[in-house]
């Protein structure tokens, strides 16, 4: 992408230029494979122009989520209508949120989440019943656009989202005050490749992929890094092996939901049942599969991909049989709404500790899908 094309005058808003491009390249190829020089290059500028702007590539991203998250405070009269259009314009933030927030430093991250948290707390003006779960269920929501594709009309997915907003903010909650473990107990693997796998994911979604290596793994283990290779060839196969071990899960929870069910809105209603439970009681390996999958080399990923929409593809169909109503493409949105709610909630730990967390979770992502009509 190329935001500006050189000249001999210096234009007024080349910092917007800057900010945008760099937007635009950390959220197609991720922050770490993005160097300065190619941003200004896509600027249209040389590698010193660009650092009289920005001393680092660390203070562009944070001057990016920065700039897009004031843009958000900003909106004003309908909220939720005017944040679904801002997300469709503005696909970045949330992949850039979720994916590469951890980049910067602590303090940084501390005052960003601050302010999304104010941003859900807008958001849930005006629900009494379980605010703050209902408030960043909202936010999943309008976000969902930042992780696909449609080709339907900006009107017509504001209008769904919003659609799936309403239910999110009404649907009545089950009675349930069960309470998810914190991990806290239970047993370890007596294999030696399921202990460093298990780990692994845990890292991986914590720190990102990039941020930890084999020694970091084998240390957590406690073994020497160098030790890691008698159960894994190198970094990409250990990441490989613990998405696919997600997704298989996934697929296992689909074939079952299919396999059991009396109609298509049966086996949706069983399949949202198990992905809530899963992402719930497994948020380290969802996390994985949203925000790594962009680490994977093409010798790994290819597969992979192809199984993910595949996936989406059977919810998809479910939806369309459940709701005539809808075309395919309406059925996407819908669908990925819903995903983005369950991917998100279960990674948000003040939720995780409340009563009910897998119901409720499961409850508002049928409420997103209409089956709570």
């Amino acid at each position: 992408m190329t935001v500006e094309t050189r000249s001999g005058r210096r234009p007024r808003d080349r910092r917007a230029h800057i900010i945008a491009a760099a937007a635009h390249r950390f959220y197609l190829d991720g922050y770490h494979r993005v160097s300065m020089a190619e941003i200004a290059a896509d600027v249209g500028i040389g590698p010193s122009a660009l650092y009289r702007h920005f001393s680092s590539k660390e203070s562009m991203l944070l001057t990016v989520l920065d700039v897009l998250l004031a843009e958000m405070e900003a909106l004003d009269g309908d909220l939720i209508t005017e944040l679904a259009g801002f997300v469709l314009k503005h696909r970045e933030f949330g992949v850039l949120w979720q994916r590469e927030v951890g980049h910067l430093p602590v303090e940084n991250q501390r005052t960003l989440r601050h302010r999304v948290r104010g941003l859900a707390k807008r958001v849930g003006a005006g629900i009494d019943d379980a605010a703050d779960l209902r408030s960043w269920a909202t936010l999943s929501v309008l976000d969902s656009p930042t992780y696909h594709h449609t080709d339907l009309d900006d009107r017509s997915v504001v209008d769904i989202l919003t659609t799936a907003v309403d239910a999110v903010s009404t649907v009545a909650l089950p009675d349930d005050q069960s309470v998810v473990d914190d991990g806290s107990v239970g047993l370890q693997p007596a294999s030696r490749r399921e202990a460093l796998l298990m780990i692994a994911c845990r890292l991986f979604a914590e720190r990102g992929y990039p941020s930890v290596g084999l020694i970091d793994i084998g240390a957590a283990a406690g073994i020497a890094g160098a030790s890691v290779y008698n159960h894994f060839a190198s970094k990409p196969e250990v990441l490989a092996t613990a998405l696919h071990r997600g997704n298989e899960a996934l697929w296992l929870g689909l074939h079952e939901a299919l396999a059991h069910a009396a109609s298509a809105t049966d086996a949706l209603d069983r399949l949202v049942t198990h992905y809530a439970n899963f992402s719930v009681r497994n948020p380290h390996i969802i996390a994985i599969l949203v925000t790594q999958t962009l680490h994977l080399p093409p010798e790994y990923s290819g597969g992979l991909h192809r199984a993910q929409r595949d996936y989406v593809a059977e919810w998809v169909a479910l939806v369309l049989s459940s709701r005539p109503d809808l075309t395919e493409a309406e059925a996407a949105v819908t669908v990925h709404a819903a995903f983005c709610l369950m991917n998100s909630l279960c990674r948000i730990h003040a939720l995780r500790s409340l009563p009910g967390h897998i119901t409720n979770t499961a409850c508002l992502a049928k409420a997103v899908l209409g089956l709570s009509r």
